[in-house]
């Protein structure tokens, strides 16, 4: 596997309690992998209802900052292992030591985040800020980075006007606020509306918007 065909995709949230979730995410995979079968695709999965409950948590008892952004992260494991009960056959990995005997199998891998975001930090990474403002389209952009990945995948469950760009997302408050500088270093960012039934052509599939 080489840095510059890894695709870290981020697997949204909202996307989980929808019952055609397993088929329709299986079947953008195959179709990127038929426009480009070198591309290296990892998924992270968004935290979804656990997370929600936790900041819901932290409305009512004041957890504070620290304690919730750890729960949260916490709660992207437990996401990763659902998205692979969802996945069968898929592998399931949580360092970075893992990533290339993974890439070795035909298996969709999925990274959950909390350890791998610790190794990142160790290496010297200055940890994210511990706020709401960073979700996972954040995490897996800080992941996609150290990776050196090409391309970061948003998987998302609204649609985002043509040409929009990270920090028009940001705004409209489709990615969270701290993206568009922690992806600055990614040359491929993709929104896609994976709840939409049409395909684009090129590489903005399935209602794909490249965010520049």
């Amino acid at each position: 596997m080489t840095r510059r065909n890894l695709a870290i995709v981020k697997v949204g949230g909202s996307l989980f309690d929808w019952p055609e979730l397993p088929g329709r995410l299986t079947a953008y995979l195959e179709a990127r992998h038929l426009t480009d079968n070198n591309e290296r695709a990892v998924l992270i999965a968004g935290g979804g209802a656990g997370v929600d409950w936790i900041r819901r948590l932290d409305q009512i008892h004041g957890l504070g900052n620290v304690a919730a952004d750890k729960l949260a992260v916490y709660a992207l494991d437990l996401t990763a292992v659902i998205l692979a009960a969802l996945l069968p056959g898929s592998t399931t990995i949580d360092r970075l030591e893992m990533l290339e005997p993974a890439g070795e199998t035909r298996a969709i891998t999925i990274m959950a985040p909390r350890s791998v975001l610790g190794e990142i930090e160790c290496v010297g990474a200055a940890p994210l800020p511990a706020t709401w403002d960073v979700t996972t389209d954040t995490i897996a952009a800080r992941i996609a980075v150290h990776l050196e990945a090409r391309t970061l995948v948003l998987l998302k469950s609204a649609p985002l006007l043509d040409c929009a760009t990270r920090h028009d997302a940001a705004r409209l408050g489709l990615v969270d606020p701290m993206l568009p500088s922690v992806a600055r270093l990614i040359p491929h960012v993709e929104y896609v509306n994976l709840r939409s039934g049409h395909s684009s052509a090129g590489s903005c599939r399935h209602d794909g918007r490249l965010l520049d």
